[in-house]
């Protein structure tokens, strides 16, 4: 077990979590002027990105090694991924329930809820098309947000959970369905459809 944690880079994952957590607390509202489709210029706040890079490297642990291989030698494997996951999302939870609780830091259940909604869109494009194009999604989909996610009056559209307010229950939402969907690819689709940046056979 200890093994497999290790491969699959658990401590740096972990390190990853706490370092952006405490990482939010420092910049809290600073942000990231971005274009906007509608002409005037929109922004992004930085605690609104940093999930995506614990989420990206949970997902390269996921497909750190032989898989064919591991799916002979490892009974479960699914089951101790998307375990792997949902302790990465409790974690990132925990974490901001506790940091809010010390104070009204509300940057940090923003970073929960983006951490674990990246999570589950990484995992769903992992299972069409592979881990390699599933990162360069993710990276690029709270920028997509920002750029696209908010109507000529500055209001931010329904799909563009990353970038709503830390208290919306639609953006919570939203990021919970991804990852409940996440983890059932993970579960059921062992490998992608399609994996253009995968390596050959």
């Amino acid at each position: 077990m200890i093994w497999w944690l290790k491969a699959r880079g658990v401590p740096a994952i972990g390190a990853a979590i706490l370092g952006t957590f405490l990482l939010a607390l420092v910049v809290r509202q600073e942000a990231i002027p971005v274009p906007s489709v509608l002409g005037s210029s929109s922004q992004l706040l930085v605690t609104q990105i940093l999930g995506v890079f614990p989420a990206v490297l949970l997902l390269h642990g996921i497909d750190r090694g032989d898989v064919i291989s591991e799916e002979v030698a490892l009974r479960h494997r699914g089951r101790r991924n998307v375990a792997l996951c949902f302790v990465f999302a409790f974690v990132s939870v925990a974490l901001a329930a506790a940091v809010q609780l010390s104070g009204d830091r509300p940057e940090a259940l923003s970073l929960a809820r983006n951490s674990v909604g990246f999570l589950g869109a990484a995992l769903i494009m992992r299972a069409l098309l592979g881990p390699g194009i599933a990162a360069i999604c993710v990276a690029t989909l709270p920028l997509a947000c920002a750029v696209a996610g908010r109507n000529a009056g500055g209001t931010v559209q329904p799909w563009a959970w990353p970038i709503h307010e830390p208290s919306s229950d639609l953006g919570a939402a939203e990021a919970a369905i991804l990852f409940v969907v996440g983890c059932a690819f993970l579960l059921w689709r062992r490998r992608p459809v399609l994996d253009p940046l995968g390596r050959p056979a």
